[in-house]
């Protein structure tokens, strides 16, 4: 999946993702994702015809958007090439790289977690990767949500794009819920 967000919004709790994975794309207007509840859920199949054809999401009217606060999100399954994509996005766009995956997060476990390399960043900054001692203990949801937050709000106060890029579906919940506890 790829998330477009404003983070203006997202901050001011006006959360209002927009999903695409190649079946359709779909606004979801709320705020919160229950934990039985699927994001595919949300998707009807479209033709290939219309897979070829760019898509496009209206917001309310009333909304006002703004368009230097965005933030994407690359979230998929293990191997599904979210590095690949977020470091392809990055040299095209002035941007940087988040990383959301909970193992990740820890130095020293780069071999055993398949951590992008220095090289395959090609140049493109990346934060919160493997800069936790594992002796520090667990990164809780709410604290990737601080430190996350915090790593957006710098990258955008510099005029870049923050493009979130992991698997663990609580920590990007934990970020882009209205409220988390």
């Amino acid at each position: 999946f790829v998330f477009v967000v404003s983070f203006r919004a997202m901050t001011e709790l006006n959360f209002l993702p927009i999903i695409s994975d190649r079946l359709t794309t779909t606004a979801m207007t709320s705020p919160s994702f229950s934990s039985h509840s699927s994001l595919l859920s949300t998707t009807k199949r479209r033709s290939r015809r219309q897979r070829n054809q760019p898509v496009s999401v209206r917001m309310e009217q009333s909304r006002p958007r703004n368009l230097k606060d965005k933030l994407v999100v690359i979230l998929g399954a293990t191997g599904a090439g979210k590095s690949k994509l977020s470091v392809d996005l990055g040299t095209r766009f002035p941007s940087e790289i988040i990383n959301s995956d909970k193992i990740q997060v820890y130095e020293g476990l780069e071999i055993t977690t398949n951590q992008i390399t220095i090289p395959e960043r090609r140049g493109v900054p990346h934060h919160l990767l493997g800069y936790i001692p594992p002796e520090d203990g667990e990164l809780t949801a709410g604290d990737f949500r601080i430190a996350a937050s915090n790593t957006i709000s710098d990258i955008i106060s510099r005029k870049k794009l923050p493009i979130i890029a992991g698997g663990s579906n609580s920590f990007v919940h934990a970020l882009l819920a209205e409220r988390f506890d």
